[in-house]
């Protein structure tokens, strides 16, 4: 099997960075996404400080993640807004798809890429018919999360024409 080049690369990682090498601000960034994300989803009437360290540490991975800064600054602020909306209940799942969407815009994929905004939006609306009480939270945040994940993969394998990235940069055929 021989590998070629395809010429897809990660369009983030060609920008130039003016602080930090681009795969140390990347994983750090979804660890602050993931992690302020479920700070936020921990919160409630007793634990506050949970809401307010999950949303700062939340915008921060914005924040901190490689690409252009107005396309951090409007992915960042829908984002954290969602995080909060999704205190209400199973039915408020379906606006994952916001945060999706930012992140697609702000890694900049292509148009086809977008079509696995359809995951997350479904998988909010059936869940939120399952689990419409707020009690069935982590379960939904569970399978909300697995699919958000999966979807923003998927959306990866469409910019890159279906092809798994290798190690190398250079994709097998």
């Amino acid at each position: 099997m021989t590998r070629t080049d395809t010429g897809w690369r990660e369009p983030t990682a060609q920008i130039p960075l003016r602080w930090g090498g681009y795969r140390a601000r990347y994983l750090a960034a979804v660890v602050l996404i993931l992690a302020g994300g479920l700070l936020v989803q921990a919160s409630s009437v007793y634990s506050q400080q949970f809401l307010a360290v999950g949303a700062v540490a939340h915008l921060i991975g914005w924040w901190v993640l490689p690409s252009r800064g107005w396309r951090r600054l409007g992915s960042s602020i829908p984002s954290v807004l969602v995080m909060i909306l999704l205190l209400t209940g199973g039915p408020a799942f379906a606006a994952l798809v916001v945060p999706l969407a930012g992140w697609l815009w702000l890694r900049q994929r292509p148009a086809r890429s977008y079509l696995a905004l359809i995951a997350p939006l479904a998988a909010g609306i059936l869940l939120g018919q399952a689990f419409p009480q707020y009690g069935s939270g982590a379960i939904v945040v569970s399978i909300s999360g697995l699919v958000l994940v999966g979807a923003a993969w998927l959306a990866r394998l469409l910019a890159n024409n279906g092809q798994l990235p290798s190690r190398t940069g250079t994709n097998a055929h």
